[in-house]
């Protein structure tokens, strides 16, 4: 069975090597909001692209918005410094070279409208500062991914582009959030930003579909501890600290200890634990166990499991990342 979709928005399952190098126009992360009024054809192109992380928990981080190939650029000047930009970013030179080296091209091609973010290194798939000038530069000899035919066992198939046609920044982000320009506002508050990746690989495929169902659930665990094992003498109660810390865009932690013990989980507004964090506490409170939690950290996943021992009135809290 073919497994080829036609999208003409969403997230981009297969590999995306046929819509690179680009410049993708794009906000961090994923929500419920992001696909907004696509499906009716008035915000074709949005589309999610993961980037590979590293670290100790290395997944990928989502992003979303407009793709940019290079190859559809109408200024052959503008074209070729910008052709340039991933064989400047893979040399051996240190990182202030690299930096030199990726600056000076952008200049070529935008004479100071598009500039790397102080103290980040310009990989295959890096951030830069977007500058007012940048989107009327965009205009005039760029186009923009509006159907690809996606492959989750193979390559992403560019099938149409159309004329990047903002004049401002202003008038790309309205569009982008889904501004009516005749029949009304919306709350900026609420608006979602855009930013300039230079993307030449280091890509990921994600997880996700719009429509976003949700990665968090309660899970009975089959364990039966009371049936196999009891507390020590020794083993003394500890008491547990909970801390929420909020972070940006979208994002959470939360921090655990268990007497000289932590742990520390990501907490996605793609798959918001929150209410089923709710949900998990009562049934403990209530002594309804054993009773787990499993969330998506978007590349990782993490599980809190609260296991009844032979004393009614005392648990095991186990915490875990897969």
């Amino acid at each position: 069975m073919s497994t080829k979709i036609r999208r003409t928005f969403g997230c981009l399952q297969g590999r995306a090597d046929a819509l690179l190098p680009c410049i993708y126009l794009a906000d961090y992360g994923v929500s419920r909001r992001s696909f907004r009024d696509c499906a009716s054809g008035v915000r074709a192109g949005v589309f999610s692209l993961g980037a590979l992380t590293g670290g100790d928990r290395p997944g990928v981080a989502s992003r979303v918005g407009l793709l940019l190939p290079l190859k559809y650029c109408r200024d052959e000047v503008v074209r070729q410094a910008l052709e340039a930009i991933p064989a400047a970013v893979r040399s051996n030179e240190g990182l202030s070279e690299r930096r030199v080296a990726v600056q000076q091209l952008l200049d070529q091609a935008f004479g100071g409208d598009m500039l790397l973010i102080d103290g980040y290194d310009p990989n295959e798939f890096f951030a830069m500062q977007l500058r007012p000038g940048l989107v009327p530069q965009l205009a005039k000899s760029f186009s923009y991914v509006v159907e690809v035919l996606d492959d989750q066992n193979g390559a992403v198939e560019l099938r149409a582009v159309a004329p990047f046609g903002w004049r401002s920044y202003g008038e790309l982000v309205e569009w982008f959030n889904g501004v009516d320009p005749i029949a009304g506002t919306i709350d900026t508050g609420s608006w979602e930003s855009l930013m300039p990746f230079f993307v030449s690989g280091n890509t990921g495929r994600m997880r996700l579909g719009y429509r976003h169902q949700t990665s968090v659930e309660l899970i009975r665990p089959c364990e039966d501890l009371p049936r196999w094992f009891c507390l020590r003498p020794d083993v003394t109660d500890a008491p547990v600290g909970v801390r929420f810390e909020m972070s940006q865009y979208g994002w959470a932690r939360l921090h655990m200890s268990l007497a000289d013990c932590s742990a520390s989980m990501d907490l996605s507004n793609v798959f918001d634990p929150f209410d089923h964090l709710v949900a998990w506490g009562r049934e403990i409170d209530e002594g309804d166990l054993p009773v787990m939690i499993e969330f998506d950290e978007e590349g990782s996943y993490a599980e809190l499991t609260v296991l009844p021992t032979e004393d009614p009135k005392r648990v095991l809290l186990r915490v875990m990342r897969r």
